[in-house]
């Protein structure tokens, strides 16, 4: 997937540079470079509307192990004998006609990288070909090739900003079909949609009942795999597994060692090409040379009758072989392959690896070769789509004169057939009215399979045959005996059958010999009713070393975001929690724990949330599958607990009518014991909820088939039918992420509880209006919770359904912590920073510091007795009275107001040194309302609102510390 994605960037800067690119290059030049590497048949003239060529893209030399060494690999037949074919059918079909045609083959180097780069620098005139009759980009009107599907695909989306078209003759991915995205595209050669029919009839005329699967993971591999799953009728994929096109020796012995593991189910289809397939093979006889011939293996036509995929391997296999059908064809193939075997390297002057090829075949290094003796013949192995590059060029040629004839009224290459608007459909249309198409695919009646078997004591003899429209003509086949690596088959919705009665016998039953269906007492047959569902439930496999890793080995980009958000917000827990305690310890309110615990709870199910993310960087294991159904439900309880918690403190600090605000040593707030088991109480609900979940369906990591056919690891916690099996995704009755979902209701529950007490207290000033920040954290949740659920459950039938569902559970997790961590401990942090300032904090709660008249609450078991004092200074009301050195300690101070004041000014307590023996510490703040009355209606009412001074006109005085509650920091 990663390398798809940058090829499209690929495409689509190249597509933006060619936008700029010439039709004809500037007078004088054909490019900044010549570029000899290049098979060329030139035109006889240049005479702009009198001469064309065809492009091909062929792969002649194999795909060398950096990208600096394409000539230095070995050379690749397959890619060769179509450019011979290609030159051939140029110089064949294209002489008798009004113009001249000529032709250029590139070399991939078998580089979907090295094939983009080939036409963009020809189109773009950085290149040219031969000195003699250049080749412009104007007068190349078509391309011939690629020969894979996944190169066909990127040249088909360049081509596509260039309105040029493209004939493969190799590329056979059902994906090209895809008429909006490749719309240039033709194809000379069957799709793979015959492959997928003819193998689905096969196994359903064999009456093969269990298969298993491995394909090539690119283009040709996954199209056609999709294309045959859904075309099998009454036959059952109980294993498939994606071979990566480059595999590496360990990744071929783990897919040998699944393969072995399911050794019952005997047949085998292997979708890939000749190359990789050999490959495959060879693995599992290097790993068991005889436990692997008791495997049938079922290859497509890429494979074919070709003996270098078979050589020295001791297998049995089925495979398909596209035959040339009687007629024209026929004959050109014939005549072909007459040329090349009389063909001489002196005689060559267009293919500059001929000389090269000729060698390596006449072992011209071990002996001395002779032009005039010597020859190709027998030497070389025809390929299977050299009918179709010989079509491809025919159809090219039609077609272009086709297009002529309609848009210049003569077979001549006028400007409006090949100005940069018309020649795209023009030509198109031109190529796909010719006879050898139907739409974009070939036309039936050129299409012909053969069906071969291949054994080591007879090597390749054909069984059948089958062209499109008819029955498939299959010669009967012995039946092996085959079945399912587990009984009853549950990966396929089967159910154990009703067991018989029995009866006791009296005399010894004969010995029968049977296949042990539990194999050793590993497996128990159970009955269960149809339609039943269950959730945890899983047949047992072996996993492989290299199945362990993190998500991004696997594809899974977005990771790498969560990781990095996680780590920033466990620094930010740390940073926010350093802070506080600096600030905090050794205060009055940092050594009174009971003001502390729920902040510090909460930061911890803060830290809690972010290193559950964690769990979700790795492919899921049973630990990982354990730490994230257990975490993510505790993490959000023990934030939202938290919140409910503290907002119970605010509201219980209310009740009383003589409390007075900030005194927290009033027994009117909740106390410490209960606020601890109120916690312990909203938190063991999901702490309860999740343990027993986790006991009832103990956590694993399951292999299963996703929505988009590739195999994948999850947590078992999702929901299957019998009847359709535990191991495919689509046909999952609650996935794991809708499972998960479940889990958390009662955190919903919180999340609303909190909301609506949030609502209750909002008016409330207690801690510095804290509920206010408290039903943000709970009302923002809602539509976080919303957003994440939504996305997830919406999103599951996607082929990578699974990865949105883990993806919203931890985005969703992150977003709500880090909304709890700054919304609760951002205000507390410039509350702090205020007060190591000012000494005192007076944003929010003026009035509680600096009202009227004075209150007293009621003697309590924790006051001692005072006496009242009453100071009348003789000044102005508003200058604050200074209590100095002497006096009662405990004595309140009260001035009279006077009658034209409009707010009573406050009083200080200036810290004395001694009083009496002893010595008094801290200071004391004299709290007033509004008014004379305050909370008890009997005080007097005719001191009412007094002036206050500003912070500015109090001097340089200090405040006495505040002694208002900061709350569960």
């Amino acid at each position: 997937m990663a390398k798809g994605l940058m090829m499209l960037i690929l495409v689509l800067v190249s597509s933006l540079t060619v936008i700029q690119a010439q039709l004809t290059c500037p007078s004088g030049s054909s490019g900044s470079c010549q570029y000899t590497n290049v098979g060329l048949t030139p035109t006889n003239n240049q005479l702009p509307n009198q001469h064309y060529y065809i492009g091909g893209l062929f792969g002649v030399h194999d795909r060398a192990a950096d990208a600096y060494s394409c000539q230095n690999a070995p050379l690749r037949e397959r890619g060769l004998l179509n450019m011979e074919a290609f030159h051939w059918a140029i110089k064949e079909f294209g002489t008798n006609q009004n113009v001249s045609i000529g032709g250029v083959a590139l070399d991939s180097c078998s580089r979907v990288e090295q094939t983009i780069e080939n036409i963009l620098s020809f189109e773009t005139c950085k290149v040219g070909f031969g000195n003699l009759n250049a080749v412009s980009p104007r007068n190349l009107l078509a391309y011939v090739g690629p020969d894979r599907s996944s190169e066909a695909m990127a040249v088909a989306t360049l081509l596509k900003d260039m309105n040029k078209t493209q004939v493969s003759h190799a590329a056979t991915s059902p994906e090209l079909n895809n008429q909006d995205m490749y719309p240039f595209f033709l194809r000379a050669v069957p799709s793979d949609e015959h492959d997928a029919t003819i193998i689905a009839k096969m196994l359903q005329s064999l009456n093969i009942k269990y298969v298993l699967g491995v394909y090539l993971g690119n283009g040709y591999g996954r199209g056609g795999f999709e294309a045959l799953k859904s075309k099998l009728v009454g036959t059952c994929m109980v294993y498939q597994t994606e071979m990566p096109v480059h595999a590496t020796d360990d990744q071929l012995q783990a897919i040998a060692d699944e393969l072995f593991l399911r050794e019952v189910t005997r047949y085998v289809i292997v979708y890939s090409d000749g190359e990789n397939a050999r490959k495959l093979m060879n693995a599992m006889q290097m790993r068991d040379a005889n436990k692997v011939q008791n495997f049938n293996f079922i290859g497509t036509s890429s494979w074919a009758d070709d003996t270098t995929v078979t050589d020295n391997l001791y297998v049995n296999a089925y495979t398909l072989a596209l035959t040339t059908p009687a007629g024209q064809l026929t004959t050109d193939l014939a005549k072909f392959y007459q040329y090349l075997n009389n063909l001489k390297p002196s005689g060559n002057t267009w293919n500059p690896w001929f000389q090269s090829y000729w060698n390596d075949k006449l072992e011209c290094g071990v002996r001395t070769c002779n032009e005039a003796s010597d020859s190709l013949t027998g030497r070389y192995t025809p390929d299977v789509y050299v009918p179709f590059t010989i079509l491809a060029v025919r159809s090219i040629i039609d077609g272009v004169r086709i297009a002529a004839l309609s848009a210049c009224g003569k077979y001549d290459l006028c400007s409006n057939l090949l100005n940069q608007e018309n020649r795209g459909q023009r030509i198109y249309g031109g190529i796909g009215g010719t006879t050898y198409f139907n739409g974009q695919e070939l036309a039936n009646n050129f299409i012909s399979y053969r069906i071969l078997k291949f054994q080591v004591a007879s090597g390749y003899t054909e069984i059948g045959t089958y062209t499109p429209g008819t029955p498939l003509n299959l010669a009967a086949q012995p039946a092996l005996p085959y079945s399912c690596p587990e009984s009853p088959c549950l990966v396929c919705g089967e159910v154990p059958p009703v067991p018989s009665t029995t009866t006791v016998r009296t005399t010894a039953a004969p010995v029968i010999t049977t296949t042990d269906p539990t194999e050793g007492g590993k497996y128990k047959f159970i009955k269960f009713m149809a339609g039943q569902h269950f959730t945890g439930v899983f047949s047992g496999g072996m996993r492989m070393g290299d199945e362990y890793g993190t998500r991004f080995d696997v594809g899974q980009k977005w990771i790498i975001a969560l990781g990095v958000l996680a780590g920033v917000g466990c620094v930010a827990v740390l940073v926010f929690e350093i802070y506080i305690l600096f600030k905090l310890l050794g205060t009055r309110i940092g050594r009174q724990w009971r003001t502390m615990w729920l902040g510090q709870l909460l930061l911890f199910g803060i830290f809690l949330s972010y290193l559950t993310l964690f769990a979700f960087l790795f492919i899921p294991t049973n630990a990982t599958c354990g730490i994230i159904r257990f975490g993510i439900g505790v993490s959000y309880a023990t934030i939202y607990s938290v919140l409910l918690v503290k907002l119970m403190v605010i509201l219980t600090s209310t009740t009383s009518e003589s409390l007075i605000p900030g005194d927290v040593e009033s027994p009117n707030y909740l106390k410490g014991i209960y606020q601890f088991l109120m916690f312990i109480f909203a938190v063991g609900v999901q702490v309860v909820i999740d343990i027993q979940w986790m006991i009832q369906v103990p956590p694993e990591a399951v292999k299963v088939m996703t929505n988009g056919g590739v195999e994948a690891w999850v947590c078992n916690h999702y929901t299957w039918s019998v009847d359709y099996g535990w191991g495919d995704m689509e046909n999952f009755v609650r996935s794991e992420f809708e499972n998960h979902l479940l889990s958390l209701v009662y955190v919903m529950f919180l999340i609303i509880i909190t909301t609506i007490v949030a609502m209750r207290a909002h008016g409330i000033i207690t801690n510095h209006r804290e509920s206010v920040f408290i039903g943000i954290v709970a009302g923002f949740s809602i539509p976080i919770w919303i957003a994440w659920g939504l996305v997830g459950g919406l999103n599951k039938k996607l082929d990578n359904g699974h990865q949105f569902g883990d993806a919203c559970l931890a985005f969703g997790l992150f977003i709500v912590a880090t909304l709890a961590l700054f919304s609760m401990f951002l205000p507390k942090v410039r509350q702090l920073i205020n007060m190591g300032v000012e000494g005192i904090y007076l944003e929010d709660d003026r009035d509680t510091y600096y009202g009227g008249s004075v209150i007293m609450a009621p003697p309590s078991y924790k006051s001692r007795p005072s006496s009242v004092v009453y100071a009348n200074s003789g000044g102005v009301y508003s200058d604050p009275i200074i209590i100095g050195n002497g006096g009662d300690p405990n004595a309140v101070h009260l001035k009279h107001p006077g009658a034209s004041s409009t707010y009573s000014a406050p009083v200080y307590m200036k810290r004395g040194d001694t009083y009496g023996t002893g010595s008094i510490g801290g200071s004391k703040v004299l709290r007033v309302t509004g008014d004379l009355t305050g909370k008890n209606p009997h005080k007097p009412s005719s001191e009412i609102g007094h002036y206050r001074k500003t912070r500015s006109e109090s001097g340089t005085l200090r405040r006495a510390r505040s002694t208002q509650d900061l709350g569960s920091l």
